[in-house]
């Protein structure tokens, strides 16, 4: 709450599940910053009853969290999130950071399997007595390497505004996504943006794809039946993940077309699945788009069989619900860049200008 002085937005309110979860190992927090003051923490951490807000404000802290990401992202994903400091550069998490995922990458959480860090770090500008996200954004980018994929509407965050992140990953393996391009076969989709889209993500990190354009009637969804109770309700300032199965994607849409108070929802598609061009359809005029894709790879097996366990291409469709004003990265109107990101930032900002203008429908 202090490094977004009071506006933090997402889910740290929920204490007791949040504590649930970090007791249970799902969810890991790192303090860091000074010796001195992570010395600090460390020991209040050990004393009964809560300090008080003036003990807390003396401590310059940052935080950075490891969780559970197949929820959104799909079996196999962690997600590193919450990363930010009271300090006015967040630059200074590096190495903190570094250690903590050199630990998560060497196997240090035991019982849990995955092939793919995800992260969606912030890259908002900086604004009067908000911090943005540019230095988050250099962390992700230069120190731990990850590779963008696209973008994504996930969050209200602080100021009221709806931050549109990156959407990035960090493979287990080197070789993982190099081996699900080799092995991968064309990509399916419903229309030209989206096929432009896609192109443009795998070029700007160096692989090319087949991707093919195929038409297909919007699948009939039934009535969408608003919730009946709060507990069917989602957070308004965070993001609701449907998975859609191409062996029966109805459910999945019908649930995807209704808001539950999300402040967006996300429908994750298999694009390497031709049947999915029906569905991509369905969503399109729902009013959903293509904004990031999670590339193909070839991970080890837990079975210990030897052929790799092949993870198809798959396209998250964003639909905003919410009011709040997007807000793009503060990369998108900077240079030079490079001929795929130009091409990647003009189609950026024509989504941005759609998002602009259902904000204000919604105002």
């Amino acid at each position: 709450m202090r490094c977004y002085n009071g506006d933090y937005h997402t889910d740290v309110f929920e204490e007791e599940r949040l504590a649930a979860r970090i007791a249970s190992g799902a969810e890991r927090v790192l303090f860091w910053g000074p010796p001195d003051d992570v010395a600090r923490a460390a020991e209040l951490f050990r004393t009964d009853g809560c300090p008080d807000d003036a003990v807390l404000d003396g401590l310059s802290l940052g935080t950075h969290t490891t969780l559970p990401g197949g929820e959104l992202y799909g079996p196999g994903h962690i997600e590193v999130a919450r990363t930010g400091s009271t300090q006015s550069d967040s630059a200074g998490a590096a190495a903190a950071i570094m250690w903590d995922l050199g630990r998560v990458l060497a196997g240090a959480r035991p019982g849990e399997t995955f092939h793919t860090i995800s992260c969606v770090p912030r890259n908002r500008p900086s604004a009067p007595g908000i911090p943005g996200g540019a230095a988050i954004h250099r962390l992700h980018t230069r120190a731990i390497g990850s590779r963008h994929w696209g973008i994504a509407p996930f969050y209200v965050m602080a100021g009221g505004v709806l931050e549109v992140l990156d959407y990035r990953e960090l493979s287990l393996d080197d070789e993982a996504v190099p081996g699900g391009f080799a092995s991968g076969g064309p990509v399916y989709v419903s229309d030209a943006a989206s096929a432009d889209l896609v192109t443009g993500l795998c070029e700007l990190n160096g692989f090319s794809v087949d991707v093919r354009t195929r038409t297909a009637a919007p699948l009939a969804l039934k009535q969408p039946q608003a919730p009946r109770s709060s507990a069917a309700t989602s957070s308004p300032h965070g993001p609701r993940a449907v998975h859609v199965n191409v062996e029966d994607p109805l459910p999945a849409l019908a649930d995807a077309a209704v808001g539950r108070g999300e402040a967006c929802t996300v429908a994750v598609c298999d694009l390497s699945d031709e049947r999915s061009v029906a569905a991509q359809k369905t969503l399109l005029g729902q009013g959903f788009r293509l904004t990031y894709i999670s590339p193909p790879k070839a991970v080890a097996r837990q079975d210990g069989a030897t052929a790799p366990q092949r993870v198809p291409l798959r396209g998250g469709f964003c639909r905003i619900r919410t009011g709040a004003p997007p807000i793009p990265p503060y990369y998108l109107e900077r240079g030079p860049l490079s001929d795929a990101e130009k091409n990647l930032a003009s189609q950026y900002r024509d989504i941005f200008d759609a998002w602009r203008r259902d904000a204000n429908s919604r105002v």
